[in-house]
């Protein structure tokens, strides 16, 4: 391998790379690589951490609100509006107008989706916990006239172990973590029988991704290590990222008596009730895998626990400026025919 166009790749990564804080409100009680019995994929859990016995729920919608800008403004955009805002501070506030904006033609064209506060998650949790900066601007592609609706969440990568891992990513917001787990086995599956949409999310980086904001040497070999028609001598691998958050009613009911011990008690008992349904939900995501085709191998999931998804999702609204709906849709209306039937207790 010609360790120039190795160094220059790595470097092109870091440059995309935005900042995010997303430790300081969201705990990982499982971390995705930690060792674990039997088959499986990877499989991490999240949840928010706590102020005393309440879990931080609006602090987490203002963290996504705030990554919203990385999440949905295309790389050149921000480095043109950085440079305004540094000019004239002032213009912060045309950059949460521009944002608030995106969403708002999404919400326009797609009146049947909230799931955009999924995929901002699944974008932050990628970044910290995979190391893997977002390659493609998909809300903003997703709101372009002449694009088509459908199509992954999200394309992040790194460069590891000696070659280009590719991320694509897939947001489910569920009512329960099994049915967000099916839901994501089946978009997986459907995204891979479908050689056209796999290709076309490869030409969206190279084309209209975040590589034309980058320059010189690194901007060539990131164009040429996602040029998967030209280059295929590069080295690559690919990788299938869930994340899904879901209710958790339950755990989040079974709390401690609040008292003057340890203030960090209750976010213990929470992480410590939680993490048990490791091994069982990394069981349940395998045979759902399995059962869609796919391969556990290739596949890392992340779970995020909150009392309630509808809530959060109003809280996202509100941080956001806009107005929170009446009633949210079923997420993934289209899925609504998987079959949950996966023999794991």
């Amino acid at each position: 391998m010609d360790k120039a166009q190795e160094s220059e790749i790595i470097n092109a990564l870091s440059a995309l790379k935005n900042p995010c804080d997303l430790d300081a409100i969201l705990i990982c009680t499982v971390p995705h690589d930690q060792p674990a019995e039997g088959e499986g994929p990877r499989t991490g859990l999240l949840h928010p951490r706590f102020r005393e016995d309440l879990p931080l729920v609006d602090d987490l919608a203002r963290v996504l609100v705030e990554q919203c800008v990385y999440y949905a403004l295309p790389r050149r955009k921000r480095l043109e509006l950085h440079e305004q805002v540094a000019n004239d501070v002032s213009k912060a506030v045309r950059i949460a107008a521009l944002v608030r904006d995106v969403f708002i033609d999404f919400n326009a064209r797609h009146p049947s989706r909230a799931s955009e506060l999924g995929e901002v998650l699944a974008y932050c949790i990628v970044q910290r916990h995979l190391s893997a900066p977002q390659v493609a601007a998909k809300m903003a592609l997703k709101t372009a006239v002449n694009m088509p609706f459908h199509g992954l969440d999200g394309v992040h990568a790194a460069f590891e172990n000696g070659a280009l891992t590719v991320y694509f990513l897939e947001a489910k917001l569920a009512g329960a973590a099994r049915t967000g787990a099916a839901r994501y086995a089946k978009s997986a599956a459907d995204f891979l029988a479908d050689k056209k949409l796999y290709a076309r999310e490869y030409q969206l980086v190279g084309d209209l991704g975040h590589l034309d904001s980058l320059t010189g040497a690194a901007r060539q070999a990131a164009i040429d290590y996602f040029d998967i028609w030209n280059k295929p001598e590069l080295p690559r691998r690919e990788r299938f990222v869930g994340v899904i958050c879901h209710s958790e009613p339950k755990h989040y009911a079974d709390k401690l008596p609040v008292n003057d011990g340890p203030v960090e008690a209750h976010q213990t008992h929470f992480s410590k009730v939680y993490g048990a349904d490791h091994a069982a939900l990394r069981a349940f995501a395998e045979q759902a895998i399995i059962k869609s085709g796919g391969n556990p191998a290739k596949a890392t999931l992340f779970f995020v626990a909150v009392p309630d998804v509808n809530e959060l999702r109003k809280a996202f609204y509100r941080a956001l400026g806009l107005p929170v709906p009446a009633a949210f849709p079923d997420d993934d209306a289209e899925d609504e025919d998987v079959e949950l039937e996966v023999t794991v207790p």
